[in-house]
Formats: structure tokens, sequence, C-alpha cells
């Protein structure tokens, strides 16, 4: 499938801009299904959700303490407490069928329902307890205010308030409303099912010994966490060989098993940069170039494709390219897939901490780190930032933006920073 050199010099670049804009057109949805609630952890809500009852369904005590009628202690205090007599006690999980009337205290524990005539809760602390003739009593030796340590009925949630949109990834607090609202089965987005497939005979297995000229398969495994990172499933499909017959069959068979496709290598002008000829000769029935050169730097190579309403996506086989092509490129529609719709790609400010000197004539996408100090945003390029090193990825937590045409950022300088969901140094 070797095709002319100058066809592949021939390709015409597209901005960053406009390559996001053509892959969200084709984004392929996917179905939605009912998983368990202790089986959803990190799922996407396909479906808004809303609060099946009020969250208390009950006036709920807030602490430890007594149920009062607050008129009878507005002016109580150490030295002239107000003294009342406790007919009844209410655990949590039970309620009293008697009625707080003047004269009268109801002990109650936290998150008990208080009891009816009841208009304030004060906590044992500011009480005291005492015995007359048998009777059990108490020294409210503090003032009560109305409505005092009482969650009223819907004080957190109302009916039929939304609870989460469609898009939300569902994490332990989420985990933690959907119980207390009943929903034993949480409707979700399928994960999307992710291919990856490298290319390059240069490349050995993780577990093989090196050998002159041969180098091991970072970048599947990289792949495959950003996979799962933004929620997908990865699904390895091996590395094919510098054969474009092999390769064009390793896709079609991969294809088929997986709602979206990344290919890793072979996309340059290279003899042996076999992608480079596939995303060239592409076109046809049930298959669109999207593009197959972009206006950036690193990663101007990078393509993608549309074959049988699935997204084809060749990256660099430059780690450093590699990543950031995933991040600029893959992670919105991997998110659009599982109900993300708007950009996921949030632009800060910030300031450069040292000067960065290397210019270019498409804008550059460097590895960054990002800190707060001070109440600003400061970020520093990573050391060994090349696209085919890798070392400085695991450091990274944000894209750097440099303009086309850019001699020199100063130190101090304010650029547009594009963060990774990673942590951020906080000083």
């Amino acid at each position: 499938m070797m095709i002319n050199r100058s066809q592949r010099y021939a390709r015409k670049a597209v901005k960053v801009d406009h390559a996001q804009n053509m892959i969200m057109q084709h984004v392929l949805q996917l179905k939605c299904e009912y998983t368990s609630i202790d089986s959803c952890l990190h799922r996407r809500i396909s479906e808004p959700l809303y609060a099946k009852e009020c969250m208390p369904h009950f006036r709920r005590s807030g602490l430890d303490g007594y149920a009062v009628l607050s008129a009878e202690a507005l002016f109580a205090t150490p030295q002239n407490p107000t003294c009342l007599t406790v007919i009844d006690e209410v655990p949590a999980g039970y309620t009293s069928n008697k009625q707080v009337v003047p004269g009268t205290a109801i002990r109650i524990m936290t998150g008990s329902a208080v009891p009816d005539g009841a208009d304030a809760v004060i906590m044992f602390e500011q009480t005291e307890e005492y015995q007359e003739e048998g009777q059990i009593s108490v020294r409210i030796k503090h003032k009560v205010n109305p409505g005092q340590n009482i969650a009223k009925v819907g004080d957190e949630i109302t009916s039929g308030q939304l609870l989460m949109g469609a898009g939300t990834r569902i994490g332990p607090g989420q985990i933690a409303l959907l119980a207390s609202m009943g929903y034993e089965e949480v409707p979700v987005f399928h994960r999307p099912i992710v291919g990856v497939l490298t290319t390059g005979s240069e490349l050995i297995a993780v577990g093989e010994l090196l050998q002159p000229g041969r180098i091991r398969n970072s970048n599947a495994y990289m792949l495959a966490a950003q996979i799962e990172q933004y929620g997908g499933l990865a699904v390895m499909f091996g590395t094919a060989p510098d054969d474009g017959d092999e390769v064009v069959r390793m896709i079609n068979d991969a294809m088929e098993k997986c709602d979206m496709l990344i290919v890793s290598g072979g996309v340059s002008v290279g003899d042996y940069d076999v992608m480079a000829d596939f995303f060239t000769t592409i076109g046809g029935n049930d298959t669109t170039l999207l593009f197959n050169k972009i206006a950036m730097r690193p990663g101007s190579p990078t393509s993608a494709a549309v074959i049988n309403n699935k997204l084809v996506f060749g990256l660099s086989g430059n780690p450093g390219a590699c990543f950031v092509g995933f991040e600029l490129l893959v992670r919105q529609a991997l998110l659009a897939m599982q109900g993300i719709e708007k950009s996921t790609y949030h632009h800060l400010q910030a300031i450069m901490t040292d000067d960065y000197d290397k210019g270019c004539p498409h804008d550059r996408y460097i590895r960054g780190r990002m800190t707060y100090f001070n109440d600003q945003v400061k970020v520093s390029v990573l050391e060994k930032n090349n696209s085919s090193m890798l070392i400085s990825i695991q450091e990274a937590n944000c894209i750097i933006m440099i303009p086309a045409g850019s001699k020199v950022i100063a130190a101090g300088q304010q650029v547009e920073v594009i963060p990774l969901p990673y942590e951020i140094t906080m000083y």
C-alpha cells in the first residue's frame, strides 16, 4: 500500500480547534444500561436523576439533647435555669407517641425524629439532669431559640429536586446520595471500548530484554491508562509491523470489536510510516478522512478518520507527542461518548516562571507544571520536553500553549494552559 512520498508532504494542516470540532461531529452515541449501586463507581450517569422524596423526610435532631418548647427557655441562664419534666426518650430510628407541652421535655438522640410540639433541641452539655420524687427532670441553663438544632422536612433536599445531570461521574459522594434516595439500580452510559494498536517493527514487549535498535512499547500502556482515566475500557490489539496490508487487516479486525480506535506510530513521512499511507488513501464507502495533519507541535502528523461511524485516531509514535495528542483530541471525544457535551478544555491564565525561547511557526503545546503561589497560578516548562522523551510526562499537570511565531516567552509573562486531571501543587 506504499504511495508516493510527495503525497505525504502534500497534507493540509488544520488548526487544533478545527480538528477538535470535526471530531466532535462524529462522536459515537453509546447505549445506556442499569448497574447496581455497588458497582457504579466512576461510571457516568446517563439521564438526569431526581430526588424521590425529601431529605430529611421528618424533622430531625441535629445532636443529642432535649426536645423542648423554645418559649419556655428564652431567658434561661446557669443562674436562672428553666426546669422541665422529662416525659420520654427517643433513640435514633424511633419516634415518640408523646407530645411536648409546657413544662415538659423529651430526651432525644442525634438523627432522631423531633416529637410533636417541640420547636427546638438543646444539647446535653447545656443542661443538667436530676431526679425529684422519682421523676427525672432537666435544668435548661442556656437560652433556646426557635428552630435550634432541628433540620426541617426538606431542609437538605426537596422532593423532585435534580440530584445529578447526565454525564455526572459517580464518586463516593454521588453513591451516598443515590443510596439515600433508594437508587438500587443506577442508569449509566456503557463504558466506551477503546482499542489501542501500536505500529513499528522496533517495538518489543515490556518484559523482553532490550536489543540494539529496539524499544519497549510504552505508548500502549500510557494510552490504556489515559483511556481508563477518562472512563473508557481499553483493549489492546497488539503491535502491527511496518507492513501496510497487515496494518489494514489489524485495523479492520479491531474496528469490529471496539467503539473507537487509537493507533500509535507510523503517521509521519518516513519510508516505513504505514499509517501515513493509510490515512492518505482513506475515503470511500463508510470511510471519511477528517484530517491527516495539524498545525501544532509536537504531533503535527496526527490524523483522524471515521470508519463505519467510529472514530480512528492516528497519534504520533513519539511518547510526548502521543500523550499531548490524546489530551488535545481524544479526551473530549471519549468523555462526549459518556454524556459530557461541553468542552473539557478549560483554559487558564498562568504566569511563566522561566524564559522559554523556542519559537515555532505553529502553535506549540508543551508539558508543564502548574502551582498556586500567593493566589497566583504559575507554570514552569518541564525539562526534557522533546516529543520523543517521556520522562517529564509523569510530572505534567498541564499543557502550556505557546502561540505560533513566538520567539521568546519571558518569565513573568502570561500564557494559556490546559489543566490535566492531576493534582496541582499548592504553596
